[in-house]
């Protein structure tokens, strides 16, 4: 039935209705893919990866007397400066982000230079299954291709709800240190900003039985029948479609 109606609807094209219904699938998927290409654009002085832009920034302070300067400032003071240019203050959503992301600001540090990056800290801990161990820093191994050491230096005191990241770059001891700090001391001198613009870049998000729907800072799954679960990864014995929102 469905390939009849296909025959009335498109009975002025050549070859047959299924070939009709492929063209018309591909004319989607360039659609799609021209729509991932845009979103490759990044404002000026980011970069991108998977579907966001990244600012790598220094925080500028106004002094009435000296002009505006460089100043140490707190997570919460780094996020109100995101959202002042549409951002969000960087929260680590996957492993292969953080390996990325960490990189490629390691790779714009000067061969002495020593940031110290605010990040927002609430997935990261848990996506990077890092321990609390009372007084003890642990050296901990992401990705491949690094060319630094990376070590974890916990804050046990220190409420969850109230904890923050500094990533401390040493880049003469090719060192990169994670530590939790408390959200309000003014530690870090440089943060980093993400804008979300395409949730479904190259549809990684929903798995083999999903489509993903954007919905720009988030994203819902489209499960196929027989499929379920919020990344669409859950078989069912029903034929159903389901559709599942994000929750970050």
């Amino acid at each position: 039935m469905i390939c009849a109606d296909f025959r009335i609807e498109f009975h002025t094209s050549q070859g047959t209705c299924c070939d009709a219904e492929q063209r018309f699938k591909q004319a989607i998927t360039d659609v799609m893919q021209k729509l991932d290409d845009l979103s490759i654009t990044c404002p000026l002085d980011s970069f991108f990866y998977n579907g966001s832009c990244y600012f790598y920034l220094p925080p500028k302070q106004i002094d009435n007397l000296k002009g505006i300067g460089l100043g140490d400032v707190s997570v919460d003071e780094a996020t109100s400066r995101c959202r002042l240019i549409n951002c969000e203050l960087w929260d680590i959503e996957t492993v292969n982000e953080f390996d990325y992301v960490l990189s490629r600001v390691y790779e714009q540090t000067q061969s002495f230079g020593s940031p110290r990056i605010a990040v927002s800290f609430i997935n990261g801990k848990r996506l990077l299954n890092l321990q609390q161990r009372m007084g003890e820093q642990q050296f901990i191994s992401v990705g491949n291709t690094n060319d630094y050491s990376l070590i974890y230096k916990p804050a046990p005191d220190i409420p969850p709800a109230n904890t923050c990241l500094i990533i401390d770059i040493s880049k003469a001891t090719r060192r990169v240190s994670l530590e939790e700090k408390f959200r309000l001391e003014q530690r870090s001198n440089h943060y980093i900003c993400k804008m979300k613009i395409n949730s479904c870049y190259n549809n990684t998000r929903c798995g083999r039985h999903g489509q993903c729907k954007n919905l720009v800072t988030t994203f819902t799954c489209v499960c196929n029948f027989m499929y379920t679960g919020d990344s669409c990864n859950e078989r069912k014995s029903h034929f159903c479609s389901y559709e599942f929102e994000s929750k970050s």
